[in-house]
């Protein structure tokens, strides 16, 4: 992820709930970062950070989001079974998200 404030409070949550957040900022350092996550969250601006989940970690959860007016790439999202929400809606819905 890129945003770095938009990290932070993914972050900031993630702790409140005593979960750990690993952000990865390269789709070629997804593999290595994979472990044994349950879920991950994902910049669907970069394409390239799905197409990389997908092939690093078939079964896990993926919960995308984007800007709201980019509804193509959320449906697109979704079509390959991703949770995909505007950053508005990912953010109010983000401790429900992270359960």
């Amino acid at each position: 992820m890129n945003d770095l404030l938009f990290t932070s409070k993914i972050r900031e949550t993630a702790a409140q709930l005593g979960l750990d957040v690993q952000a990865v900022r390269a789709a070629g350092d997804v593999p290595a970062a994979t472990g044994d996550a349950r879920f991950f969250i994902v910049d669907l601006r970069r394409p390239d950070a799905l197409a990389a989940l997908e092939a690093a970690a078939p079964a896990a959860k993926k919960i995308g989001f984007v800007d709201h007016e980019r509804t193509d790439v959320m449906e697109a999202a979704r079509a390959r079974g991703c949770v995909a929400l505007a950053k508005g809606k990912f953010s109010s819905e983000l401790p429900r998200l992270l359960l």
